[in-house]
């Protein structure tokens, strides 16, 4: 018997199907190391949960990493806030040649946006209070950028935000603003901000900044079908177990393309199969007996984000599945609640902050999960 090699849930440790955002995360590291220049950019990787947003994110951070850029991790919405999360962050991460530089712009840093003690270990920071009528932004974005030109002169710096959709506004602005003011001022500045976050992102932070056109926004959709067999077959033949082709395509059928589901039934098949040892197979039976086990696990799912949800978001998914499984048009969504487009842009939204739905071409909404449609019919019946 050999442990499931499958991370339902976990951070993945290879992202097939990436190729693209991969090939061009290493462009901009030559950018950063072997130019030394700030890649001016922010780059943000947008798509519902469970598609591998995370795990792409950290492979970024371990690629920096390898070519020698110095990583700071945070993942957003903490209640002391984005800029303080990051101060403390690379205070953490400073060597000892460059920490007291480092330490004098995080403590001006503090000065100016209201971080309290963020150069102590022993005191919490949180985030800024600006007084009434007053923006700290402006003047945070300045002492933030001079963070940065000292984090980053000896040794090329990578921020990495998980969630930004969860940032705090002022937080959101400062960074934006800071970034603004390296294009302009500071080309020769190696540092680069990678981030990722829900399909609202793009809407959360161009709500807060005026010029998010200058963050790059790419959506992650579905795996394609060669990535999917990559993701089910190669982890089991690491591990000297092969899955028969029917096998294979009743997984990737059950999957359709979603990167958690394909992780799914993966696991339940290699437990349905029971856990088996070098020079076995995976076949349909094992398959068909993983997607029982996991349609329970998806149905627990399913029915905590019910629940979760309130009767305005209820009724926009019952309407949506009743519309069917693929994309629906907003208007025909509109339509079979018997109320105007508009009315759904609340319950719309709160949808795609759970991760339930999301955006789809010419003003469509989908559901990110495949089966949850189906489960909704169900519960409606």
């Amino acid at each position: 018997m050999q442990p499931s090699p499958y991370t339902p849930g976990e951070i993945a440790r290879a992202v097939p199907g990436r190729a693209l955002q991969l090939a061009e995360m290493d462009e901009r590291l030559s950018v950063l190391v072997d130019l030394r220049r700030l890649v001016g950019r922010i780059r943000v990787d947008h798509a519902a949960r469970g598609f591998g947003k995370t795990s792409l994110l950290r492979e970024y951070q371990r690629r920096a990493a390898l070519r020698g850029a110095r990583t700071v991790w945070v993942t957003a919405g903490e209640t002391h806030g984005l800029v303080a999360q990051i101060a403390e962050e690379l205070r953490h991460v400073a060597d000892e040649a460059d920490r007291a530089a480092l330490l004098r712009t995080i403590e001006s840093l503090q000065l100016s946006v209201g971080i309290p003690g963020v150069a102590t270990a022993t005191t919490t920071l949180r985030s800024p209070e600006p007084r009434a009528g007053t923006d700290s932004a402006p003047a945070g974005a300045r002492a933030f950028e001079s963070v940065i030109r000292a984090a980053a002169e000896d040794q090329p710096l990578v921020i990495l935000v998980d969630e930004i959709q969860s940032a705090d506004p002022e937080g959101l602005r400062i960074l934006v603003y800071a970034w603004q003011h390296l294009q302009a001022e500071g080309a020769d500045v190696p540092a680069a901000v990678f981030a990722a976050g829900l399909p609202n992102a793009p809407e959360t932070i161009a709500g807060v900044v005026t010029f998010s056109e200058r963050l790059a926004y790419r959506p992650l959709g579905p795996l394609h079908r060669d990535a999917e067999e990559v993701a089910l077959i190669g982890p089991a033949r690491v591990l000297g177990v092969d899955w028969t082709p029917d096998a294979v395509d009743r997984a990737l059928a059950i999957a359709q393309g979603y990167p958690y589901s394909v992780q799914l039934i993966a696991d339940a098949s290699w437990a349905a199969a029971g856990r088996p040892d070098p020079g076995a197979v995976i076949d349909l039976p094992a398959v068909e007996r993983g997607h029982r086990a996991m349609q329970a696990d998806l149905d627990a799912l399913f029915r905590a984000r019910w629940a979760a949800c309130s009767p305005s978001e209820r009724r926009l998914l019952t309407a949506m599945a009743g519309l069917g499984d693929g994309p629906t048009p907003r208007a025909a969504i509109a339509e079979a609640l018997g109320t105007g487009s508009n009315q759904l842009s609340t319950p719309r939204a709160r949808l795609i902050d759970k991760g339930l739905v999301q955006p789809a071409e010419r003003g469509s909404l989908e559901f990110t999960i495949p089966g949850f449609a189906a489960f909704v019919r169900n519960i409606g019946s």
